[in-house]
């Protein structure tokens, strides 16, 4: 898109060449940011629609009253669901979280870009591939590292 204009644009928005350059910097980084998410970035909600490498699946900001049959249900609409672990809240939390394998990284792909940021029970969940144990960074899940 190409705009001309006879006269500075500074001048044209009332804004100072300082104040400009911070308008632009601004407009550049949101320009940037929105063909990202356009391109497959990531969305509001971690996982975005990031390819995915492995069948298992993160699913989190779950609500207690959710079952593992509902998540069941729920990811089986987009392939053969071959395991549901879910995590409880800790006493004090009111998050549950759960892991879930997919019968393949294909039926996984589509499970998360599909249930990312959907509504089960009365939450947004988020949905992103689990990570290992050994690459999470530290070590022990939420806790903190083990000693």
């Amino acid at each position: 898109m190409n705009v001309t204009c006879s006269m500075p644009i500074s001048h044209w928005i009332g804004l100072s060449a300082g104040a400009l350059a911070i308008f632009c910097a601004g407009l550049l980084a949101g320009l940037k940011l929105a063909r990202g998410r356009r391109n497959g970035g990531s969305s509001d909600f971690g996982g975005g629609s990031r390819a995915v490498r492995s069948p298992d699946l993160y699913i989190g900001n779950l609500s207690e009253d959710v079952s593992g049959e509902e998540l069941q249900k729920q990811f089986g609409k987009f392939g053969d669901v071959k395991e549901v672990r879910m995590v409880p809240p800790r006493s004090g939390e009111n998050k549950a979280f759960a892991f879930i394998t997919m019968g393949s990284v294909e039926s996984a792909q589509s499970a998360m870009n599909g249930m990312n940021g959907r509504e089960v029970g009365d939450r947004k969940i988020v949905v992103s591939e689990a990570r290992s144990r050994r690459s999470g960074g530290n070590g022990g899940g939420r806790r903190g590292p083990r000693r």
